[in-house]
């Protein structure tokens, strides 16, 4: 994979800070900070490309890679083998205690982060974390699929530099999307119309920023064909949590007993 695999905004923050590259025979450096979202809707093909973005960060970087709330077994029997050494999987809510430029992965977090849920811890964190990205850990970069923008708090993405990635979105749920969106959405589907052969628009990505369509490229990583348990592990990792992980992603934090109120003594 090149150096230029990815068009200009999404390298600028998928290499590390001041790392250079050229773009039409300049050379830029890196910005390396910043939020990449992955628009899809289910099997558009949102995992793969966020993998394929973290197969470039460590074939052409130095820095870690976090893939948040990943269960330890898709740790240590999933990922690639060159991948080994780099990835961990922290929690997103232990942002401030990583002191490197790390790369996040946030897999499906409409589930954690849904805007309408705008009371909850995960979603206060996200928009605390939003305007700090670029200063904790010497900068860091969040990769993060979603199948609608409207299902992700928008302060998440007003305080820092954003390459949104546009791929198939169901035809059902555009209109339930953001005003502020809605154009870069649309506009997405119709430039991935024109050129696709795949009926879900797996073979090409839209970047808005760049107004650029990409082929895009499917790891051999992911390929039933070649390794089904390796591939499950990493389409599916979610599956792998036990049973008590998976039932509190579903609904939140434990709630607590409710406290009544104190009796009066007779």
């Amino acid at each position: 994979m090149k150096r230029n695999a990815f068009p200009p905004s999404i390298v600028n923050l998928l290499l590390k800070e001041g790392q250079r590259w050229k773009v039409n025979g300049e050379m830029r450096e890196a910005l390396g900070t910043g939020i990449i979202p992955i628009v899809a809707s289910a099997r558009g093909g949102k995992t793969s490309l966020a993998y394929v973005m973290i197969d470039y960060v460590i074939k052409h970087t130095s820095r870690p890679v976090i893939l948040d709330s990943f269960p330890q077994k898709v740790i240590d029997e999933g990922i690639p083998e060159h991948w080994r050494g780099r990835v961990s999987n922290q929690k997103f809510s232990d942002l401030a205690l990583i002191n490197e430029p790390a790369v996040w992965l946030l897999d499906d977090n409409a589930v954690h982060y849904n805007s309408r849920d705008s009371m909850t811890n995960s979603s206060k964190l996200l928009a605390r974390a939003a305007g700090v990205l670029s200063h904790f850990g010497g900068g860091m970069t969040v990769i993060f699929t979603t199948q609608l923008l409207s299902g992700i708090d928008l302060s998440f993405l007003r305080f820092t530099t954003l390459a949104p990635v546009i791929r198939y979105i169901d035809a059902d749920v555009i209109n339930q999307e953001r005003k502020e969106w809605r154009g870069i959405v649309e506009q997405g589907q119709f430039e991935l119309r024109k050129i696709c052969q795949d009926y879900r628009y797996r073979d090409y990505f839209y970047c808005s920023k760049d107004s650029i369509l990409c082929p895009a490229p499917f790891p051999d990583f992911l390929n039933k064909d070649l390794d089904p348990v390796r591939a499950d592990y990493l389409s599916r990792p979610m599956r792998y949590h036990e049973e008590k992980d998976r039932i509190a992603m579903i609904s939140g934090e434990v709630k607590r007993a409710k406290k009544g109120r104190p009796k009066k003594e007779e």
